[in-house]
């Protein structure tokens, strides 16, 4: 009876071991310095507008502007755990983010030509310290997007929108580490033809 106990219980602790084996720990979560999105617009959906109208809110005046979308990103950046210890000065304690993806996820009235403008390893440039926070802008939206007929249609057809995922993928890695890191955000955007900033 206590052998076979013995025997289950090295079988069991014999799968436990090669189950933690197969496990995953190249993800950002398990570095020693661990950087997350903390927020991506504030926590806000983006609304993108082909034509911000102005002040006195009339099309076709002095004060319309043409606008291009950019979105403020918060890192925040922490030791993996309490048992380590990283110095504010030391070698691997900052997080330096790089290069990002866009990849749009059309909603159901989404066009499909959103997809286009997918970005792949667009620069940028981040240095965020352990235990703080650090900030970059991604362009979401330039006028080479908004003057796509699907997106002038926003402003020609009164009314009509659309929304779309933005799936942001950052890259990066510890000072003195060459290992890159991917760090995974997104937002929701509506693309509107006319706004007023008020």
């Amino acid at each position: 009876m206590k052998r076979r106990n013995l025997l289950i219980l090295m079988a069991v602790a014999t799968l436990a071991i090669l189950l933690a084996g197969c496990s995953n720990h190249d993800e950002n979560e398990w570095n020693r310095l661990v950087c997350e999105v903390e927020s991506v617009n504030s926590g806000l959906p983006l609304l993108s507008a082909y034509l911000d109208v102005g002040a006195d809110a009339e099309a076709g005046t002095d004060d319309d502007t043409f606008p291009i979308d950019w979105v403020p990103v918060s890192f925040y950046a922490r030791p993996y755990s309490s048992a380590i210890v990283l110095p504010e000065d030391g070698v691997s304690s900052w997080f330096h983010v790089t290069n990002y993806d866009i990849v749009w996820h059309p909603g159901p009235n989404a066009p499909d030509e959103l997809t286009d403008y997918n970005v792949t390893n667009g620069f940028c440039e981040a240095r965020i310290p352990v235990n703080d926070h650090g900030s970059l802008s991604v362009l979401i939206a330039d006028r080479v997007m908004k003057e796509e007929p699907w997106y002038r249609e926003l402003y020609t057809i009164p009314g009509h929108s659309f929304t779309a995922a933005c799936e942001l993928k950052f890259r990066g890695h510890e000072t003195g580490n060459s290992e890159i890191i991917e760090i995974d955000g997104g937002f929701m955007v509506t693309f509107y033809g006319a706004v007023n900033p008020d």
